[in-house]
């Protein structure tokens, strides 16, 4: 390394604010900013990652200020938990960063204050304002911290909001986690790691996923099979048993992901077991055949509704035929599944809610249902597209309007078999919660069922609760 590459060496250090105590919050590995790490580790810079899952003495002794850091960069993976009956994360955020800021201010250091991450890539421009940082990073953001760190002076107090870049190293990179970290999220044996496959724009375009925003315009990169087999080893040397393949969707790439089982077939790693989020087509008898045995947990699959007009309405590639296919083929080779289905889509109505419990009643087994209501409005959506709101009024959790009666239909239409105590009790949360939500006023260009608005859990001006109903 020469004197000039030694100069632009930086002192970084990466907060998990995704690892704070928060109501609704459950922390998982930190995947996203070990991601970052190993770029800048690589690049020869001096990091260190503050979560709170491994070191939870630091959340309040705040020793890791001590050191006279270049770069301070905060990760947010979620702005608020998916449950309704749940409140927002951004005020236990701007909290945080505002103690971090007086203390810096107490030990006269300055260093140059970064976001980033998939929850606050949707909301950059207004979190960056909010948590008064000097840039934020929209998307995938090794080479972006990169940047900054080769000439973190040159970002000072310009408050800017960059977009991520494609990392060439993702293909080349065997990614390996330190042992402590690994060990603090490996208390049991439902601890789960991350493992990304590819990187790539998700060509769904479902109305309410920001995945594609967050993503942005990216062809896709495809990991290697050779450096996948090398981190999944290595994952489970460190003791875990359960992998989440990280992909929008497992299986948009029917070939590459046949590779990907095969992998895990051949790897043959004692009691290791993995999940994904799959699509029920493309999805033929081969790929089926080959998750047989492949110590698959459980095939994810989200049609969201399965009322073929709200399932259109939601931007859905498929419809019920294409569900009731995936279902054949699952139950031929005895794969284990699960079903999202959120009621309170756009165009949701006492008959298409009737529909969806109809089929759910007549095709699903009682274990295979996964039920939630209500759609959040995230920025760079078709749903946030359709009413017209800018990204900082959505900035605490906003629905999509729907009738307020979804709660009693979900209950009177579906099996008693799926009414659950547990579902009871979300329901009813969840109608308490709806109840108390203010309106909001938005426009949109199909309109919603007579009796419905848009509405928030609560104004940006008074967001204090931050807790779980």
């Amino acid at each position: 390394m020469s004197a000039g590459e030694r100069f632009n060496m930086s002192r970084v250090v990466l907060v998990n604010l995704a690892s704070l105590p928060m109501a609704g919050n459950e922390p998982i590995f930190p995947i996203g900013v070990r991601c970052v790490q190993d770029a800048l580790d690589r690049a020869g810079h001096e990091t260190l990652l503050v979560d709170f899952v491994q070191t939870p003495d630091q959340l309040t002794s705040f020793e890791w200020l001590d050191r006279d850091w270049d770069v301070i960069g905060f990760t947010i993976r979620n702005i608020d938990p998916i449950e309704i009956a749940c409140d927002t994360h951004v005020d236990n955020y701007v909290s945080f960063v505002q103690r971090v800021r007086e203390e810096l201010s107490r030990r006269a250091q300055d260093p140059v204050l970064i976001g980033g991450g998939p929850g606050f890539s949707l909301f950059a421009g207004t979190l960056v304002e909010r948590l008064g940082l000097d840039a934020g990073v929209i998307g995938p953001g090794e080479q972006v911290m990169l940047d900054i760190a080769r000439h973190p002076g040159s970002f000072r107090g310009r408050s800017l909001v960059l977009q991520g870049r494609r990392h060439a190293e993702f293909l080349t990179d065997v990614l390996h986690h330190p042992p402590l970290l690994m060990g603090a999220y490996s208390d049991s044996h439902k601890a789960m790691i991350g493992v990304e496959t590819r990187r790539k724009t998700c060509y769904q375009g479902c109305a309410y996923c920001p995945y594609a925003y967050i993503d942005g315009d990216n062809s896709g990169d495809l990991k290697p099979m050779d450096v996948l087999a090398d981190e999944i080893r290595g994952i489970h040397r460190a003791g875990y048993r359960r992998v989440f393949f990280t992909d929008g969707i497992f299986n948009s790439e029917l070939r590459y992901a046949k590779e990907v089982v095969r992998l895990v077939h051949e790897l043959r790693l004692e009691g290791l077991t993995w999940s994904a989020y799959f699509t029920p087509k493309p999805f033929d008898d081969e790929f089926a055949g080959l998750l047989t045995d492949s110590g698959v947990e459980n095939v994810v699959v989200s049609p969201d509704s399965l009322d073929d007009e709200v399932m259109a309405n939601l931007g859905k590639s498929f419809r019920t035929r294409h569900v009731s296919r995936f279902l054949d083929r699952s139950r031929r080779h005895s794969l284990p599944v699960r079903v999202n289905v959120v009621f309170g889509g756009p165009g949701e109505t006492r008959e298409t809610a009737r529909n969806s419990a109809r089929f759910i009643n007549d095709n699903l087994e009682d274990d295979e249902l996964v039920m939630h209501v209500g759609y959040r409005i995230l920025p760079g959506t078709g749903l946030s597209r359709q009413v017209r709101m800018a990204e900082s009024s959505l900035l605490y959790p906003t629905y999509y309007p729907f009738d307020l009666g979804v709660f009693h239909w979900v209950i009177q239409d579906l099996d008693s078999r799926f009414v659950t105590p547990q579902l009871m009790m979300n329901l009813l949360a969840g109608r308490t919660a709806a109840r108390r939500m203010l309106e909001v006023e938005g426009t949109a260009d199909t309109a919603p069922p007579p009796g419905t608005t848009f509405i928030a859990l609560t104004s940006a001006s008074e967001a204090s609760r931050g807790g779980c109903g």
